[in-house]
């Protein structure tokens, strides 16, 4: 125990140390302790003098101890935790635990190893053994007190227990030696506490009866009794009879207490236990220390009576061993007589069975019986306690009777039905063996011995008492025959006999086939003679074989008579009969073939008769028969007489069954009619699955004497049927069984050269759509390959599996394997090659040059998509490739059933295998070239796929799951690539540059194939170059100046894209400026842009002049030479915009002609040029351009109008090309919008023409016209609101462009098919935009104008259309609500840096809390229409968390802001805000007093209704204050005003005051009180008719009380009522 868990305890040790103080405790002792009588000295019991506490170092352990001696176990259990922590906390330098805590553990530790707690007594061990090892020994004085408990614990009934007990005895006394010695120094002490227990402890001295339950009471008592004795047994086996000598004494006084041996029949069945083994010990060693006349008495005339369940074992093993060490103990010494004689005890305790024992309880009793006393055996027991069941009354003994009660009693285990009935021919053996008298003994043969042969042989209800089950049922009825003939053999003839002739009498009266039971009825007549013949085997194969040889002779020859009589006269309909027939000639050969009669009569059956019964149910059993005799006799005639029935016989069941049953014969071996019989089948089978034809198939495969030609060719027939659609998955199906029935012939089959394209068909259909299909090959091929290889044909297997590989990546075919499973056979070559192998199978499996070509030849022929361009390094490089006669553009491309090419087969297959192999390690390096080069090629034509589907149709489907896969693996793939030139070895590094010398050398020409050459070689170098750094080169400079002159633009191209910085590059751009000024400007530009792309710094470095021409040059050129469709005259743009920045401060007119030009392309340009003019257009816009050239900003402000109509015009021509999956066209569309976002305030368009590109598919065109009309929507509702002003009869309506948008939203299909992880679908993009444009009408909008705009949404389902889909988006369609917390939903949530699904889920949020803010009366209306209770629910719940929060901060601030402006003079009104409580209070004064409403809003405000209360009414009545409180909700819940000027909220306190106002017009004060409201707070309500003042009603009561008259104060006339 640690200190620090002692510091929590401090409290208690002081009150250990005041209260208590150790030995002077109150009245001398502690709590649990009588104050008064002596204190036991017992170590055990509950009541005991507590230990001196008082002398610990550290307090906190006397607490620990006094917790020990508390009732609780948990306490207890506790307190010994602590000690244990204490004791391991204790190092060597402490010396160990000190002295007054050993003191007080020996007197604790008796008392705690024997609680009721399981844990207390586990711990408590535990902790002897700590305290032990610490203190060393300085234990050993405190032995003699704490040894005994210490191997009593050892004993406890509880294993747990028990096994700590062991342990921490065994750390102490690490040796056997050690262990002995302590039992054999403190004997004394374990026999003194043994006798403690038993002779002086009760259940009341253990236990408090006050705080213990009687049953644990009891069963403490028992656990410590029984641990006790057996704790003296170990003792006295243990220690030799020298050693124990010292005791011998106080040992003999134990032995022959009688209080001890009483405990044969307690109660508790661990006390049993241990009594019964220590009697066993103590018979064997000490036999003369027993009194037999007590062991008699109490064990067993006491013990034969008590029920022994738990104990029965160990019982009957002390009775078997009694009997045999003191048998007098049963007759001289037993105290019993008549009833309670031993045979009658014995009977008693034999009728209950093992009582749950083992079986091994009857064979302690099988012993037992074996050596009791004749008399007690023959003895007859008393009629009038052991009365006999039906049929035991002719036994002469009553044992055999008992017997058998216990082995059929119902709590009788069948387990030990075999040991029962071995015990009880034992006690009729024995039996037997006492009866001189040959009448006695057929009294007891005939009686207990027969009638298990009987009820074996024939089984019977009426005697099911005699049922002999299980597997040993057999070897009983042996022993019980053998018993028979040995003891009395005329009364085993007889009975044989008997059951000879009822066999008999079976077969002849077994019931026909038009019968309901009829096989029922043979079924049971089959195992009847199969037991009967079986029986008959096995006496002949024991000792008495030549007495049964006889009489079986005589028995047989009937039988065989019958059946065969049987089976001929019902036309072998009794199967039965066949099956004894075909019984009796297997198990009984020697007694049917070497009787001459029996023979005769068997053969001239099987040659006459047997034939015409094959087509029989007794068919399988007649031919099983003639397999029997074949051999032996000449059968013959009969098999050809049985072959041509069956040729000649029609199709049926009976046929089948009867060819199967000779294909399993050995005849198949040698019978060629039966080999045309199976291939029949077989194609039966194929064909129709029949599971009739394929038991014949499998019958024949299965036969070991099968022709290898029969099998080959049924094999071969299962291959070929493989690959046929209409027959694979039965060819499969037969494979299968033939794997299951007889593996070897199919692995043989697939290594001879027939079978050799067995495992490649398998895996084709491994590939099959049907799932289950696919399994089941995968599972045989799988299973062939294990087998080949556990046979050594793995080179076989291997050369397959290499062949499916390559075919599978040569051709790309409907049935070509996939990838995965390419690789995965590959996998298996690799892992079952040797080390010296490997080099051969890693150039088999990686694909070659030549492979390679093949696969890539239909694509990198194929001119590019011109707008790939802009996604590329070449840019515009694309246009100077010369068209050739082997463009691939048209030719038809091979797929295999996922639609993809053998190239990206390929490459998807190479990618696999190297990163889930370690076939690189292996790859020489020409290998590792190939991989690389051919990759970095195929990457680029992937890329081009990707950018622009179906330019590059590497894969034919454009399913988004498809393309998903496909970017997967291209990222993969370029991380493999990106590992290689990761890495820094010489060996890599000369892969990498032989890998670039053969794609620059393949970049030369022209041709498409060139071109992307160049592009690998440029994007492998780049990449090298940006992880190593630049590669030096000598030849690097003539190479560059060799590009001025040269032919090959791709080469040029390849390297200067990829370039570093160097003085002959700058040189060469200088002289290519040159050269193209005042000439073909093509010529070359591709170079110059490359150039420029890769260092644009160098244009800083050129002479202007040299600039300044160029670019005039190129104007020119735009203006006269060059389409504005071309790739060329985008590329003209991008050296434009590269140069511009450079000569931005050179005037001219050309500035204007280059905006000119912008303008001319248009979107039936190539997107490269479009690109090109757009960039180009930014960059003219930028200020440093602008603010530098006064020319240029002339220009724009002239052209801004021109060309922001440009802009939407071509917003307009693009607006119908999808750009999903077109990346080029989507980055054109991004640029677009962007520069229309810009010149929003200087677009002029109708904003109705632009709706339908709201609509459209493109993002970026939808967000470009939003943002258009977003900017002019709400300036536009300035002048309706005008209209609206002007004219009572002008109506605001929505545009009908915005209605039509919102009409429906997308289905909720659509959208679950929908992969957001990739884009928001371009219909929902659509349908939230309109929306977002439709609120946008209400800003800056009068609220007459609002309420128009609500009117018309109102007409149709609009809202409740978008409130159902924002819904079943948000909460319907999902296990958990999306948080909302995570989104700003006060502003639009499309455009964020969010994934696509949580931009919508932002964007719906906004749209929900504008339709609260805007249309808060419809919103609550559909809430509360809902059909859906709990969607209702939900929705409620999920606005109270997110929504209403903010809903109602707005409101309540823009009440704030209201309240000041709205109190005047005239209608003078108070509004207090209190946002914590979400209330707003109004008041009015009215005279003295004022009037003041509450309006409380709810958690789920909008949803939920404000409520309006009173808060002080004046002067006015209850019944119209409670309407103005009404009239006032009903404004606030039921307006369609929003946020501002139609705020619910202040239309209601308006309401309200207006009421107030208009009430309290024209009041005058009372003449009596002067006040216009009175104490009671009413108004002025009785009017003089005379001078027409008014006054309180309560005042002038008043007045005419006081006043002593009904006059009016004033006028002094009396005071009209009426």
């Amino acid at each position: 125990m640690s200190k620090k868990a002692f510091k929590s305890q401090a409290s208690s040790s002081r009150a250990f140390s005041g209260a208590f103080g150790g030995d002077s405790a109150v009245f001398g002792s502690s709590a649990g302790v009588p104050a008064f009588g002596i204190v036991p000295s017992s170590p055990l019991s509950y009541v005991y003098e507590p230990p001196d506490l008082t002398g610990f170092s550290d307090p906190n352990v006397g607490v620990a101890f006094k917790n020990l001696q508390k009732k609780d176990g948990t306490t207890k259990a506790k307190a010994l935790e602590d000690l244990q922590t204490y004791v391991s906390s204790l190092g060597a330098e402490t010396g160990g635990v000190e002295e007054v805590m050993l003191t007080a553990w020996a007197k604790i530790y008796p008392r705690s190893s024997i609680d009721s707690s399981r844990r207390v007594r586990q711990l408590a061990h535990t902790l002897q053994g700590q305290l032990a090892i610490s203190c060393g020994k300085r234990m050993a004085r405190h032995m003699p007190k704490i040894a005994a408990s210490w191997v009593a614990g050892q004993y406890d009934n509880d294993k747990s227990v028990s096994r700590a007990a062991n342990e921490s005895f065994s750390r102490v006394f690490s040796s056997e030696e050690k262990m002995k010695n302590v039992w054999r120094l403190y004997q004394v002490s374990i026999l003194e506490y043994a006798m403690d227990v038993v002779l002086k402890e009760t259940t009341n001295t253990l236990s408090d009866e006050r705080t213990t339950s009687p049953d644990d009471s009891s069963a403490k008592y028992s656990r410590v009794v029984g641990a006790s004795i057996m704790m003296v047994t170990n003792l006295v086996e243990s220690i030799s009879a020298a050693d124990i000598e010292k005791s011998r004494t106080l040992l003999n006084e134990f032995f022959n207490e009688d209080k001890i041996w009483q405990l044969a029949s307690d109660s508790d069945a661990f006390v049993r236990r241990a009594l019964y083994r220590m009697l066993g010990s103590l018979l064997v060693r000490y036999k003369g220390t027993l009194n037999p006349s007590t062991i008699s008495g109490s064990v067993l005339m006491a013990g034969l009576n008590t029920t022994q369940s738990g104990s029965a074992f160990d019982y009957a093993k002390v009775l078997a061993l009694l009997s045999v060490e003191v048998p007098d103990a049963w007759t001289t010494y037993y105290p019993g007589s008549g009833k309670k004689s031993a045979t009658n005890r014995l009977c008693h305790f034999l009728k209950k069975g093992s009582q749950g024992g083992p079986p091994d309880f009857w064979h302690q009793i099988g012993a037992l019986l074996s050596n009791l006393p004749p008399s007690i055996i023959v003895k007859t027991a008393d009629t009038e306690s052991n009365k006999s069941v039906d049929g035991a009354k002719d036994s002469p003994t009553p044992v055999l009777n008992a017997l058998q009660d216990g082995l059929n009693s119902k709590d009788e285990s069948r387990a030990n039905r075999f040991a029962a009935w071995n015990a009880y021919l034992t006690a009729s053996d024995v039996a037997l063996s006492y009866f001189p008298d040959a009448t006695t003994r057929r009294r007891i043969v005939t009686s207990s011995v027969l009638p298990i042969l009987a009820q074996y042989v024939r089984p019977s209800p009426d005697n099911s008492r005699w049922a002999v089950t299980g597997a040993q049922g057999q070897e009983v009825c042996v022993r019980a025959c053998s018993q028979a003939i040995l003891r009395d053999a005329g009364s085993f003839e007889e009975g044989w006999n008997a059951l000879s002739n009822i066999i008999i009498e079976d077969l002849k009266t077994s019931l026909p086939e038009q019968a309901k039971d009829y096989v029922k009825s043979q079924d049971s007549l089959s195992a009847e003679t199969d037991r009967w013949y079986c029986l008959q085997a096995a006496l002949l194969k024991g000792n008495v074989q030549d007495f049964t040889g006889v009489i079986f002779k005589h028995t047989v020859s009937s039988e065989i008579s019958s059946a065969v009589a049987v089976l001929q006269a019902r036309n072998g309909k009794p199967y039965g009969a066949a099956v004894a027939l075909e019984t009796l000639i297997q198990k009984l050969p020697e007694i049917v073939l070497s009787d001459e009669g029996c023979k005769a009569e068997i053969l001239r059956f099987v040659n006459s008769s047997l034939p015409n019964l094959l087509l029989s149910p007794s068919a399988k059993y007649l031919i099983r028969i003639l397999n029997h005799l074949d051999g032996p006799c000449d059968i013959s005639r009969s098999y050809d007489e049985c072959m041509q029935i069956l040729a000649e016989a029609p199709e049926s069941i009976s046929k089948s069954v009867a060819l199967q049953s000779f294909t399993s014969s050995p005849r198949l071996a040698t019978t060629k009619s039966l080999f045309a019989m199976v291939i029949a089948g077989l194609t039966q089978a194929m064909k129709h699955d029949d599971p009739m034809s394929w038991n014949l198939v499998m019958a024949a495969i299965s036969n070991p004497v099968a022709p290898e030609s029969l099998t080959d060719e049924v094999l071969a027939n299962m291959t070929e049927g493989l690959s046929i659609n209409s027959k694979s998955a039965t060819s499969l199906h037969g494979l299968e069984m033939t794997i299951m029935h007889n593996s070897d012939k199919v692995t043989g089959f697939a290594r001879s050269p027939k079978g050799s394209s067995l495992l490649s068909k398998l895996l084709l259909l491994a590939d099959s759509p049907d799932d289950g299909i696919a399994q089941r090959a995968r599972y045989a091929s799988t299973t062939i390959e294990k087998a080949l290889a556990a046979q050594g044909g793995a080179g076989q297997a291997t050369n397959s599996l290499i062949e499916i590989v390559n075919t599978g990546l040569d051709n790309a075919e409907a049935v070509s394997l996939s990838t995965d499973a390419l690789v995965a056979q590959a996998r298996k070559v690799l892992g079952s090659s040797s080390p010296n192998d490997l080099p051969v199978m890693v150039q088999a499996l990686l694909p070659n040059p030549t492979q390679w070509n093949a696969a890539l030849e239909l694509f990198v022929s194929r001119v590019p998509d011109p707008s790939v361009a802009i996604t590329n390094a070449f840019g515009g490089s694309l246009s100077i490739i010369s068209p050739t006669s082997s463009d691939s553009s048209e030719q038809t491309i091979p797929r295999d059933g996922d639609g993809k090419s053998a190239a990206l087969r390929m490459a998807q297959y190479t990618t696999q295998i190297i990163k889930s192999t370690g076939i690189f390690v292996s790859a020489t390096h020409d290998q590792k070239t190939t991989v690389c080069r051919y990759m970095a090629l195929f990457l680029q034509l992937a890329s081009d796929n990707l950018s622009v589907p179906g330019s590059m149709p590497l894969w034919e489907s454009a399913d988004p799951d498809t393309e998903s896969e496909i970017v997967d693996f291209v990222a993969e793939a370029q991380s493999l690539l990106g590992g290689w030139l990761h890495r820094r070895d010489s060996l890599s590094s000369e892969s990498i540059f032989e890998v670039q010398k053969q794609l620059l050398d393949a970049s030369c020409g022209l041709t498409a194939s060139s071109y992307y050459s160049g592009r690998a070689y440029s994007a492998l170098t780049a990449e090298f170059a940006e992880l190593h750094g630049p590669s030096v080169n000598n030849t690097d400079a003539d190479l560059i100046k060799g590009f001025r002159r040269s032919n090959n633009a791709f080469v040029a191209a390849a390297y200067l894209t990829s370039a570093s910085e160097s003085e002959e590059l700058f040189r060469l751009c200088n002289y290519l400026l040159t050269d193209l000024t005042g000439h073909d400007f093509r010529k070359n530009l591709a170079e110059v842009n490359c150039i420029f792309s890769r260092m644009q710094d160098y244009v800083n470095d050129i002479p202007q002049q040299r600039l300044i021409f160029f670019v005039q040059h190129l104007i020119g050129q735009l203006e006269s030479s060059v389409p504005s469709f071309t790739v060329a005259r985008g590329q003209v743009l991008v050296v434009l915009s590269f140069i511009l920045p450079a000569v931005k401060e050179i005037y001219g007119p050309f500035w204007s002609v280059i905006l000119d030009d912008i303008q001319k392309t248009g979107a039936q340009a190539g997107l490269y040029a479009l690109h090109a003019s757009l960039k180009l257009l930014k960059l003219l816009r930028r200020t440093s351009m602008l603010e530098s050239n006064d020319d240029l900003l002339d220009a724009w402000s002239e052209k801004k109008t021109a060309v922001a109509e440009f802009l939407v015009d071509l917003l307009w021509q693009l607006e119908g090309y999808p750009d999903d999956s077109h990346q080029p066209r989507r980055i054109v569309n991004e640029l677009l919008k962007r520069q229309l976002v810009d010149l929003a305030h200087d677009v002029i368009v109708e904003v109705q023409n632009l709706y339908p590109v709201i609509a459209s598919e493109p993002a970026a065109l939808q967000e470009a016209a939003y943002e258009l009309l977003h900017s002019k929507i709400p300036g536009n509702q300035e002048q309706v609101s005008i209209d609206k002003a002007l004219s009572n009869d002008f109506v605001a309506h929505l545009p009908e462009e915005v209605l039509s948008l919102i009409l429906a939203p997308p289905s909720i299909a659509s959208m679950a098919e929908h992969n957001f992880e990739r884009n928001i679908p371009s219909s929902l993009r659509s349908y939230i935009l309109s929306w977002q444009l439709t609120f946008d009408h209400w800003e800056k909008a009068s609220y007459k104008v609002q309420a128009d705009y609500v009117a018309a949404l109102k007409e149709g389902t609009y809202t409740q259309d978008l409130l159902d889909f924002i819904f079943n988006i948000l909460i319907d369609g999902r296990q958990k609500p999306v948080d909302a917390s995570r989104y700003d939903f006060q502003t639009s949530g499309l455009g964020d840096d969010r994934t696509p699904e949580e931009e919508t889920h932002g964007a719906l949020i906004h749209l929900y809390y504008l339709c609260l803010r805007r249309l808060p009366s419809i919103t609550k209306d559909w809430w509360r229409d809902s059909t859906s209770r709990q969607l209702s629910i939900a929705v409620e719940s999920w606005t109270q968390k997110y929504i209403s929060p903010l809903v109602i901060a707005q409101e309540l601030s823009v009440i704030s802001d209201w309240a000041p402006s709205k109190s005047t003079a005239e209608q003078p009104m108070t509004v207090k805000v209190s946002p914590s409580a979400r209330e707003i209070t109004a008041s009015i004064p009215i005279d003295e007093q004022t009037m003041t409403i509450a309006i409380r809003l709810p958690p789920a405000y909008p949803l939920a209704r404000a409520e309006v209360e009173s808060v002080h009414r004046v002067g006015v009545a209850e019944k119209k204050w409670r309407f103005w409180i009404i009239n006032a909700q009903g404004v606030i819940n039921f307006s369609s005003g929003g946020a501002g000027e139609g705020n619910s909220i202040i239309d209601g306190l308006m309401a309200w005051r207006r009421n107030v106002t208009a009430a309290m017009k024209g009041q005058t004060e009372c003449a009596i009180c002067y006040s216009v409201v009175s104490a009671d707070r009413q108004l002025p309500n009785k009017k003089c008719s005379t001078c027409k003042n008014t006054f309180h009603s309560s005042c002038l009561f008043r007045w005419f009380k006081s006043s002593n008259s009904s006059s009016c104060p004033l006028c002094r006339n009396n005071f009209n009522y009426s």
